[in-house]
């Protein structure tokens, strides 16, 4: 409702601008917009994760293994990440940050040959860096 009544606002000050002739505009700033605005910027900079996708090679319940997979990973593929999740009873070794399907796909092919059995599954992954 806040925003309609912004919009009228806005409408009838620019039209009664126009309808005077006066060629100057003028900005009329409410301290509810900027409120809005400052708390949205600040919750944006809270979240630095998107919906994406990430590539399961290991799923068990030894953390150990769990972890010498993880080093074996990053010694063959340093430059992609490896998060380790635990969700009772399993540890979960999920690999990669992928914001499309597509390319998750394309991993899944090149990881499959070397750890068998993997899946391509939704997550929370790190936005990318620019």
């Amino acid at each position: 409702m806040k925003t309609f009544r912004l919009l009228i606002t806005l409408f009838l000050f620019v039209g009664f601008t126009n309808l005077y002739g006066q060629s100057k505009v003028k900005i009329v700033s409410f301290p509810e917009l900027d409120t809005l605005v400052s708390r949205k910027i600040e919750e944006n900079k809270s979240h630095q994760t998107m919906d994406g996708y990430r590539i399961q090679i290991f799923s068990g319940s030894e953390r150990n293994n769990a972890n010498a997979l993880r080093q074996k990973f990053k010694t063959e593929y340093p430059e992609e990440q490896a998060y380790l999740v635990y969700q009772q009873p399993y540890f979960k070794l999920r690999v990669g940050d992928y914001r499309t399907l597509i390319e998750a796909q394309q991993a899944y092919i090149i990881l499959q040959k070397t750890y068998g059995q993997i899946l391509i599954v939704p997550d929370k992954i790190n936005l990318p860096k620019l």
